[in-house]
């Protein structure tokens, strides 16, 4: 058994492990189904189609840095290939996992692979900055958040000074620094002129300033469009006693926590922290379940729509 394999056992072990416990254990299924009797579908259908809007504004962050490099991609190809992403995003590790088809799928660009990888790193870094000042401006509004949760304001303030640190020691990195390096071994010569070349784009990418701007405000949008999609599933749910700037920390939050590889596609760990926050709230556990699996069944559409784009494009 490889080591891919028994890493991805691992997650998918840890993941339905985590939610077998709190359907048998936390909140019981009739009690989650009790909660959907009550639901407004109206406001599940108007969470649904912001989605729509989230291609758009993920399809435009795309395009601008593509086109930075010369690529000639039109936003309605870029969306189809963005739910192509979404579908293998259902059993891939994180929410980035998509991200490898969509690297392999703009391989074609100026410098190939080490190009399409470098717009893909560039254009998720923008989303998680925007996520992380999004948390903190909205922490700030919110003063008994830094009281009863100081650990984790804590974290999304290292986390962003981690990312702007990193920036920094990139842009400070002169170029051809990797290639300079003297080695014998064929197989390492060519790592570190792919790493080099790696530096060099995404060096370029942060010192044009104009372009900098415009992929921060798309991926700005992006996450406020996010933040009201689940506004609304909240809504949905009749979750009153939520406010919506509550939404703008918390949201953001949960989806730095799904980044990192614990599980499949988040299952699990969506969960656990979602009891957590609706508990703050005085919600019961069914509540929070009801409105991950809300979360998971648009992701489940999406990656079917993705799916059936893939297949289409396969047999052409």
């Amino acid at each position: 058994m490889s080591r891919k394999t028994v890493f991805f056992l691992f997650k998918f072990v840890i993941g339905f492990g985590m939610m077998l416990y709190l359907l048998l254990y936390i909140a019981r299924p009739r009690e989650i189904i009790a909660v959907f009797r009550n639901v407004s579908w109206s406001m599940v259908v108007l969470a649904f189609c912001l989605h729509v809007f989230g291609l758009l504004f993920s399809a435009r962050r795309w395009k601008l840095i593509l086109d930075e490099r010369g690529a000639g991609f039109s936003i309605s190809h870029l969306i189809r290939l963005l739910l192509v992403g979404s579908f293998f995003n259902l059993f891939l590790p994180t929410r980035f996992g998509g991200d490898v088809v969509r690297v392999s799928d703009t391989r074609h660009i100026d410098q190939g692979v080490t190009a399409s990888l470098a717009v893909i790193v560039y254009e998720r870094m923008s989303g998680i900055v925007a996520l992380l000042v999004l948390a903190m401006l909205s922490s700030l509004l919110k003063l008994n958040f830094l009281k009863e949760l100081p650990l984790l304001y804590v974290s999304l303030l290292v986390s962003l000074l981690g990312i702007i640190l990193l920036v920094l020691a990139w842009k400070k990195l002169p170029r051809g620094f990797l290639a300079r390096f003297k080695c014998r071994q064929s197989w390492l010569r060519k790592i570190l002129d792919k790493l080099d070349k790696f530096h060099a784009i995404l060096l370029d990418f942060l010192n044009h300033r104009s372009l900098s701007k415009k992929v921060f405000f798309w991926a700005l949008l992006l996450q406020l469009n996010v933040v009201l999609h689940y506004y609304l599933i909240g809504q949905a749910l009749k979750l009153s006693r939520i406010p919506l700037l509550d939404y703008f920390f918390s949201i953001p939050l949960m989806l730095f926590l799904l980044s990192f590889p614990v599980s499949i596609n988040g299952i699990g760990v969506r969960d656990l922290f979602l009891i957590q926050l609706f508990t703050y709230y005085g919600y019961p556990a069914q509540m929070a379940i009801a409105f991950s699996l809300l979360d998971v069944a648009f992701n489940l559409l999406l990656g079917i729509g993705g799916g059936l784009i893939y297949v289409f494009r396969k047999n052409e």
